[in-house]
Formats: C-alpha cells, structure tokens, sequence
C-alpha cells in the first residue's frame, strides 16, 4: 500500500496516520523521531504574550506608558452624504501627560499629539465636525531600542 503524501503508517497496526501524529490514533502506539531516536512527545508551545489590552479608565494612563490609538474613532467630519470622515491619526503613542479631557502624546517618529478623551460634543468652529473620545489600548510589548 502506497502513503499519500501528508500521511504514515504505524508499524503496530498498519493504520495510516497524519504525518504530524505523535501517537496512533487507533492504537496508541506512539511514534519514535528519526533523528533523536526518542519518542516523539507534544511539543511545548510558549504562551503568546498580547500585545495589546484594553484601558478600563484612560486616567490612570501614566507619563511613558505606550498606547495605540485604534482607527475609525474620535473627531470626524460628517460629509454631505452623511458619512463620517475620521480625522485622527492611528498608531502606537507614548503617553507624556493628562489633563481632564484627554492626553497629551507624542510618536516614535517625533511627532506630539493631543488624544481627545471627553465626552462626544459637537465643534463649536466647524458646523460637521465633532469631537469624539477615541478608543485605546495599552502596548504589552516593550519599546524597541
């Protein structure tokens, strides 16, 4: 009999398996690595750190903290078609301070920003456009040098 590609046989029962099987689905046999001679055992999958969390209360949000800013939240322009044009900019931000209605950032690339965390209110200058909280969320990984 002739093993399709993806496929190997036990040598206990002759079933055919998955070539990635540790052990024989119809017998149990398990199977044995070829270059360590050593059976073959689960592999160890290293827990996947997230890397981003939501923020509960932006307020607690401290000086050096990372967060980013996700897209299609806070300040937008209503069009006359009544889509809204979203006029933040998203991306990965360090936190530099707070104050009651947002927080003052600024980018790797150099560039200082003011995220708008207050209540949704419309533009007392511009008729269309309104101010919007934004959504973030705290970076888990650390800074790359």
């Amino acid at each position: 009999m002739k093993l399709k590609r993806g496929q190997k046989l036990c040598k206990n029962c002759n079933n055919t398996n998955g070539a990635r099987a540790h052990v024989c689905k119809n017998c149990g046999h398990e199977f044995v690595a070829k270059t360590e001679g050593t059976k073959v055992g689960k592999t160890k999958r290293r827990k996947k750190l997230k890397k981003y969390t939501t923020v509960d209360n932006w307020k607690e949000l401290v000086k050096g903290d990372r967060i980013k800013v996700v897209r299609g939240t806070g300040t937008y322009y209503v069009n006359d078609a009544g889509d809204k044009q979203y006029l933040a900019d998203a991306g990965i931000y360090n936190v530099i301070s707070s104050d009651d209605k947002g927080l003052t950032v600024y980018a790797n690339d150099g560039g200082f920003g003011y995220i708008y965390m207050g209540p949704e209110e419309p533009s007392s200058t511009l008729p269309n456009v309104f101010r919007s909280p934004h959504k973030v969320l705290k970076v888990n990984i650390p800074e790359r040098v």
